[in-house]
Parts: C-alpha cells; structure tokens; sequence
C-alpha cells in the first residue's frame, strides 16, 4: 500500500482499472510540459517588455518570502497571492478561487514554479502557476521536478494529477520487475521494463515531448510490446489447444451436395464457394472449428451460415443461429423458411418474448431432435434449454456478445463447432486481435444484381433536396428509411438534435398522405414487430426509425435512406445503414444530412468498400468506439493501441508462435497468466 491512499483513493483507483502498482506505472502521463531552462528573477525583470511576453512560460525556483488571501472588489473572486524570491529578484504569483492552497503552501517553502508571464499593475507576474514544493529554505531536495518536463496525469475522482505524481514516484522504487521474458526479436535495442517506466515518468532533459505523447518512443515499444506480446502469446496457446480437442465429424457425400444445392436460390459467388469449402474442410477435419466469416454489406454471409447449418441438420445435427435482436431472430427465421421451404417445420425460433406454453413447446421440439435448425437470441442461454444432439453454433454479430455469453452454450455438455459471422467488416489488424483464435474467412465480393447506390451528402439548409428525392421515389411505388439518432430531445443533453418525434411531425407534415411506420428501441417487441411488418409488407411507405433496422432488415421495395444528423454515426454504422436500400431491381440513393464532421462523412460519398469505410472508422474513433460497446472482448491495452501498434501486433505474433512451439517455462506461464488478468483477456483453456 502506497503511503496516503486511503479509502476514497482506492476506490477511485478501481472505477480506473487501476489495482496494482504495475497497473498505476502503466497508467501513463497524458501530455508532458517543457518547462525549459530555470530563469534567474532577476533576468527577468532585465528583459525588455513586448507584447509576446504575455504568452512566454518560464520556470523559476525560489522561496515563498508572503502569502496572503485577499478578495476582488468587483466579482469578490477569492485570489491567493505570494511573492517568491530567488536571491536576484522577487516574482508575484496569483492563483484565483484557490483557496486550499493556504494549507498547502507556508513561507519558507522552496518551490518550482512554472507558468506563463503576465504584465501586472506592479510588472512582471505569474497568474494560475503550476508549482512544485522542493523544500523549505535552503534545503533543495534531489527530485524530479527538477528536471525539464513535468509529466501530467488526468484527474480521477479526488486523485489530482499532483497526487497521482507523487504516488508513481513512491511506486516507482517499489515496482517488481520479472527476469526479461520478451523474445529477442522483441526486445532487441529497448529498455527493460523499469528503465522504461523512469524514462516516460521521469523523462530526461533530452527527452522530445512530440515523441512521448505520440508513444513514439523505445520506452512506449518496450511496453506496447509486453501487452500485445502476452495477448498474441495467449491466442496462440489457445489456438493450439483448441487444434488438439478432438471435434464432433459431420459426413459428406454426393447426395448431400446435392440436398444442400437444391436449397439454393442462386448460384454462390466465388468468394461464396471458397468460403464455404473452407467451412466443410473445418466440419470434417475432427477437429472443433473456430471459424470467423465476416464480409462487406450484401455479400451473402447468411448464405453462407444457412448452408453451414444445412450440412449439420441433414445429417442428423442440430445447428442454432444465436442473434443479439428479436428483430433479426425472425428476419433469420423468415429467410430460413423460404430457404427450406417444405422442411421448414423443421425449423424453430426461440425468442425470450415469446408466450410461456409457446416457448415450452419450442423447448421440447429442441431437446427432443425435432428441431434442427434452431434461431434464436440470448433465450438460447438459458439453463432450462437443452439440445438432443448441437453440432454447430454460428453467432451473428459477434462483437454484440461477451466472452461468457458466447461460453454458455458449451456448458450444456457439448463441444460444437463455432461459426462467427460478423456483419461490420473489421480491418485484419483489429480482427487479429478480436478474433486472434480463429480461422478466417472474407467475403469479398457481392453477389450479381445488387444493385448501385447513389450516396449523396448535403447540408440541413438544402435538406429540401433529400425530401424531393423520397417523394420521387414514392411516386414510382418504391419505399423509403429515414432514420434519426434520437428518441426523444433529451437524449442527447445539451446538444440540439431533431429527435425522432420532430422527425415524425415533419414528415407527416411533408407527405400527409403517405403511410408511415415509426419504430425504435422503446417500443415493446410485439409492437415493434408488428410496424416492421407494416413496412415489409408494403403497407406502410416510409419507415422512420433509429438504428434498430441497422440489421435484419431486407425490403427489396425500399430504395432510398435519408439519415438525419449523420454526424451523430459512425462510419461502419452508417456503412451498415446503406446496405438496407440496394436489394432489388431499382437503382438507390443514400442521403445524409449534416451541418458538420462532413470531411469524415465524405468517405461514404467516395467509395462503398466496407473495409476501407471500416479502416478509416477504426482510426478515428479507436476500437471500442468503433464497436460501440466494451462487452466486445477487446482487450484493455494500458500502452498498445490496435491502431497505431498493429504491425507491433503482427509482429508478436509471429515471436508468440515461435516461443508456443518451444514450450514455456513454469515462470513465464505465471507471468502470462497475471498479464492476461490485467488485461481482462480470456483465460487459456
């Protein structure tokens, strides 16, 4: 225990992640200040006056010779005064509404002060300093704040940055660092852990600010890559252990290749068959598959997974497609149906929502074998649900599921294959370290009579434009989405956002004689269904929602997509939204409206691949903006960053599968475990 941490330190220091002292040195500083050189008062008050010297920040080292508390006559702004005094001058200090700092400060005080000059009434002075106590009178302590850069740490609740500087200095001393465990090719020309860590905490007075805040130093290396080295290290030994489970084997033969393509609609793509073939070589192999099949937005994954299923149900297996919404379970269900046609009754969704004698009799036909082909949501968890013989699990929307949520299954006795699918195409270097222990599988290639999509970007003042445009559309029998990122006007606080009931009454106000269905997450999931219907039906002509018809929602008829306050989306979202109009014969137009961001919104004009959308996404908003939620099962990288370090990440894995295959020690094994529990990666298995 660190001296002075009580309580409400700790506390604050767990909603952190923050638990050991390895975890509060890896807590990093955010920004380094170049306090420069320490200037003599006295050459201060010798240089001449211009208008830059408001702006100029120097350093002095003095001692507090007053300190007085007075009050402004006009705002009765509370100020702390002090005058420090070097031996060659005296500088006036101001700090306003401060006033702790009567208990922090005393005359006598040797302290370092930092901060910008100001011309006062008296001449020179320093309002609001940053400052550091290094002793009373005479007596200058050997410390750190001597040095040129003052590294800053963010507030944390009760923990100033100042507290937080001087517990990482008592860490420091304190940090037990194991023998060196990276591989050669890793460590190669960087520091050892703790002369890392002094270096990004008590950087040296040659040290480049630029350079420590971009982590672009050895220092930064060094630590990037002990956290992507234990995570690669710990997919890679997953991985081998997963190649040796012995797996469930589904047969093939002619008459099922057969069986399989009279289910077809079309014929498979390229990109289709080679995806396919890899997931029959995985379910024959005997070993368990861990498959991952992701793909840009109208590439035929559900296809694919349905055809996956088929090969497990028609020879005697059960297959469940697990989703994340009641929505997307029934679209599943309702393609699932066209697709089997007259095996459909073989066949059953399970829904949480559902009636209680309803969801009984969907839980017998599971358990019994009646049912093969099972679609379901987080219902399928559940303790009360057994499967006669599951051999293939494929989860839609992985990254929508935890860790453990997707674990729950295998804890009902069995060891089935793992199909993932992921309808946001991921950029490989962040796929790697989602989805590190699978095999992959891309879809990279649309199949034949999707149709062209006009994205357009336009600003709210000539939003009159887009309104034109639905009603054209309209005219010629077609359907149109508009979508709105808000329900209600206080959903977003402070900033004003048309919400989705404004949306509503300009609409109705627009097209007064136009059916409109108007859907989104409040709504309970029979209502909810039942407007969906509306519109897939045809009886209602404009869909306004939220981001709840992201996925799962395929209507043909439906050729235009006005996004209201596009700004408020993320690229892959938005990508994702597209991808609803574009199904059916006619040719398409996606239209956002927005008043700002509209340089990043520009990618979605300029190309429809969702794995450069999905890129540039990942830049700019990091991985788990980019996933919108942390149950992702990203890791908790302190230092590394899957943007910015992601050749680092390729190369940890290629040191990660070399060290695998060598075996590692008991010791090195204890140091992967600890790193895996701070990072909340998933235990080796």
């Amino acid at each position: 225990m660190l001296r002075g941490v009580g309580p409400a330190y700790e506390a604050a220091f767990g909603e952190n992640g923050i638990e050991t002292v390895r975890d509060l040195l890896l807590n990093l500083p955010y920004r380094y200040v170049d306090r420069g050189s320490v200037l003599k008062i006295g050459e201060l008050d010798r240089r001449p006056i211009h208008a830059d010297i408001e702006r100029e920040i120097v350093t002095v080292l003095g001692v507090i010779k007053d300190l007085r508390q007075t009050t402004t006559r006009v705002q009765r702004m509370a100020l702390m005064e002090a005058l420090i005094d070097d031996g060659t001058g005296s500088l006036r200090l101001i700090w306003f509404n401060q006033a702790y700092l009567a208990r922090v400060l005393k005359p006598g005080d040797r302290v370092l002060v930092f901060g910008p000059l100001s011309m006062g009434r008296h001449g020179l002075e320093m309002r609001g300093p940053a400052f550091e106590i290094m002793g009373r009178g005479g007596d200058v302590s050997e410390d750190l704040w001597v040095r040129r850069f003052l590294p800053l740490y963010r507030k944390m609740g009760p923990l100033t940055g100042r507290v937080r500087q001087r517990l990482v200095q008592e860490a420091l001393p304190r940090i037990h660092v194991p023998e060196e465990w990276l591989p050669m090719e890793l460590s190669r020309g960087l520091p050892d852990t703790l002369s890392a860590l002094r270096l990004l905490h008590q950087p040296t007075d040659e040290s480049d600010p630029g350079e420590l805040e971009s982590h672009a130093t050895p220092a930064h290396q060094r630590l990037a890559s002990e956290e992507l080295f234990a995570f690669a290290l710990g997919v890679t030994l997953r991985r081998a252990g997963r190649m040796k489970r012995r797996g469930m084997v589904v047969p093939t033969s002619p008459e099922l290749r057969e069986r399989l393509k009279a289910f077809l609609p079309f014929r498979l793509t390229g990109a289709q068959r080679t995806a396919f073939k890899e997931i029959v070589d995985d379910l024959t192999s005997g070993r368990v598959m861990h498959r991952l099949l992701q793909g840009d937005v109208g590439s035929g994954k559900t296809l694919v997974a349905f055809l996956a299923m088929a090969m497990v149900a028609e020879t005697g297996g059960q297959a469940a497609l697990l989703v994340p919404t009641e929505v997307l379970a029934r679209q599943h269900a309702a393609t699932f149906e066209r697709l089997l046609g007259e095996e459909a009754p073989r066949m059953q969704l399970l829904l949480g929502a559902m009636k209680a004698a309803e969801k009984r009799a969907a839980q017998e036909r599971i358990a019994s074998g009646e049912a093969r082909y099972i679609v379901g949501t987080h219902a399928l968890f559940q303790e009360s649900v057994a499967f006669s013989k599951l051999e293939l699990v494929v989860v839609d929307e992985q990254h929508r599921f935890g860790v453990k949520q997707r674990e729950a299954l295998k804890g009902k006795g069995l060891d089935p294959h793992w199909l993932v699918m992921s309808a946001t195409p991921i950029p490989r270097s962040l796929a790697l370290a989602i989805f590190g222990d699978l095999e992959q599988s891309v879809l990279d290639e649309l199949p034949p009579g999707r149709q062209p999509i006009t994205t357009r970007l336009m600003d709210p003042d000539g939003a009159e434009r887009a309104w034109d445009l639905v009603e054209r559309e309209l005219d010629t029998g077609h359907q149109a989405f508009v979508v709105s990122p808000a329900i209600d006007p206080t959903d977003e606080g402070k900033v004003q956002l048309r919400d989705i009931q404004a949306m509503e009454g300009l609409i109705r106000g627009r097209f007064p004689e136009t059916p409109i269905a108007v859907v989104h997450g409040r709504l309970k999931s029979e209502e909810l269904e039942t407007r969906m219907e509306a519109f897939v039906k045809g009886e209602a002509k404009i869909l306004l929602a939220t981001t709840v018809i992201e996925v799962g929602v395929d209507v043909p008829n439906a050729t235009v997509m006005v996004v209201d306050h596009a700004e408020r989306f993320g690229l892959s979202q938005l990508h994702q939204l597209r991808g609803r109009v574009g199904r059916g014969k006619a040719p398409s137009h996606f239209v956002m409206i927005s008043g700002s961001e509209t340089e990043r919104l520009q990618a979605l004009v300029e190309t429809h691949d969702g794995f450069r959308i999905a890129q540039r996404d990942l830049e700019l908003r990091g991985p788990g903006e980019f996933f919108g939620t942390r149950q992702s099962g990203l890791p908790q990288f302190q230092v590394a960053d899957l943007v910015r370090d992601r050749q680092l990440l390729a190369k940890c894995r290629e040191a990660a599968e070399k060290v695998a295959q060598r075996g590692l020690s008991e010791a090195q094994m204890a140091w992967l475990k600890q790193e895996q529990a701070r990072l909340k990666l998933a235990e080796i298995s």
